[in-house]
């Protein structure tokens, strides 16, 4: 038989059959030895670059396989989905090229992740699929230059989630600025992706650079989108309590505020009433600003002598509540039909799959009514054997339940694959082979091992 896929198999499966498929042979490659797991996810990620694509991580196993022992290829495909983070950091240590462009392409990166590739590989991230619009918004905050700088750069949006803000922007040129003057704002501009739209805010400071003399133009720039009088004219559109939203999503942008400035406005009764209740509510508003903003007049001496203490009484954190664990319940033992008659002659006739299930099995093994040696080698078909003791609840189950069947099954398993790969060496192919045929194979685990192999 080839080793190949055929094309038209996997053009007619559907997604969550494909999804399905490479969750099966995830679990069979858990209970491979270690040698084994590294050939067999080189030639399933040959025949399917997005194999790690199901949604969720593999079995822990294959994830460190892979990272570990994977070729380039396996890392790249592994780097580009994986969630987990201790996968994510020994892949990122790597720094191969390769593999960066790969973790560009996760969304689920964490911000210290992303934002120490950002400024290793910053072309990557700023081209990369696994766009995430906060992160991404972090890093133009940041009081890191350079982090800032490497966020500039990068123009990508998503269609389901707004843009960033002018705000956010602003800080980044903002930060790049005050760090490396004039020069490193024209040194970013130039680094601009030629063909990326621009937003207003960057449009304004690349006029600005044009200027003879840039630098008072840059920081007017800044303080039309950043300064006080943005804050307080974007704040002059709050007038009802139903803009609580809008007023919210105003006041937690990194708007540079002079608190001065404010007190001044306040005194003037200049904000409409509910803006200014909003603005005296900011965590960092100043107690003599509040009651100006408040009372429209002077605030009382002791308040000023206190002015750049934040509004209210400091918080005491509440103390973290342990979090519920309900007690593990797993109900006794029931063989079903197994516990009748010969349950090994029953097992060799019968699939187990509706009438005869799972547990009925995993209850006849903790019975000892089956050996689950002999189990693994007659069950049909053989995707139950695989999915159900390769799966991550059954290596955990030695753990919480050491006699149980689920247990059983899983060292089983494990055992007569490593006396199996110690017996007969790896076929090329072989793997590429088990990936089309498990999913409709109604024998046994070694009838599907003898028929990849051939």
């Amino acid at each position: 038989m080839s080793g190949q896929i055929p094309s038209d198999e996997l053009f007619e499966e559907s997604s969550s059959d494909r999804m399905g498929r490479r969750f099966d042979v995830g679990c069979l490659i858990a209970l491979l030895p270690r040698e084994s797991r590294a050939v067999a996810l080189r030639e399933v990620v040959e025949a399917d670059p997005d194999y790690f694509r199901i949604g969720h991580d593999h079995p822990p196993l294959v994830v460190e396989s892979a990272t570990a022992d994977g070729t380039l290829e396996v890392r790249q495909a592994l780097a580009r989905v994986t969630n987990s983070a201790e996968a994510q950091a020994r892949l990122f240590a790597m720094d191969d090229p390769g593999i960066d462009f790969a973790l560009a392409d996760n969304m689920n990166l964490p911000f210290e992740l992303e934002s120490r590739l950002r400024l290793r590989a910053p072309a990557a991230v700023a081209t990369g699929r696994g766009y995430n619009s906060s992160n991404h918004s972090r890093a133009l905050q940041s009081a890191d230059a350079d982090l800032a700088a490497a966020a500039l750069i990068d123009r990508r949006t998503r269609r389901w989630t707004p843009p960033l803000r002018p705000t956010v922007w602003a800080t980044g040129w903002r930060t790049v600025r005050l760090a490396g003057g004039v020069e490193k704002v024209r040194e970013v501009l130039a680094a601009l992706p030629a063909d990326a739209p621009l937003d207003d805010v960057t449009v304004q400071i690349a006029e600005a650079c044009a200027e003879a003399d840039p630098e008072p133009f840059l920081s007017t720039a800044e303080e039309r989108f950043i300064g006080t009088g943005a804050l307080l004219r974007r704040l002059s559109a709050v007038r009802a309590r139903t803009d609580d939203r809008l007023a919210e999503q105003i006041l937690g942008e990194p708007f540079q505020v002079d608190w001065s400035l404010v007190s001044a406005v306040g005194l003037a009764r200049r904000l409409p009433r509910m803006a200014a209740k909003l603005l005296a509510g900011h965590p960092a508003c100043p107690a003599d600003v509040r009651f100006a903003l408040l009372e429209g007049r002077p605030a009382p001496a002791h308040l000023k002598q206190d002015s750049n203490a934040p509004n209210g009484a400091p918080t005491v954190p509440e103390p973290p509540r342990p979090p519920y664990l309900p007690p593990y319940y797993w109900p006794p033992p029931d063989a079903g039909p197994l516990g009748h008659g010969n349950p090994l002659s029953l097992l060799a006739r019968t699939p187990v799959d509706k009438e005869l299930t799972i547990e009925h099995l995993w209850s006849a093994l903790e019975l000892e009514l089956v050996s689950a040696a002999d189990a693994v080698e007659i069950v049909r078909p053989a995707l139950t054997v695989t999915c159900y003791a390769g799966q991550s609840s059954s290596f955990a189950a030695h753990r919480r339940r050491p006699t149980s069947g689920q247990a059983r099954l899983n060292a089983a398993a494990v055992d007569y694959l490593k006396r199996r790969a110690a017996e007969r060496p790896t076929v090329p192919g072989m793997w590429r082979n088990v990936y089309t045929l498990i999913r409709s194979w109604t024998g046994t685990l070694p009838e599907l091992l003898d028929a990849a192999e051939g």
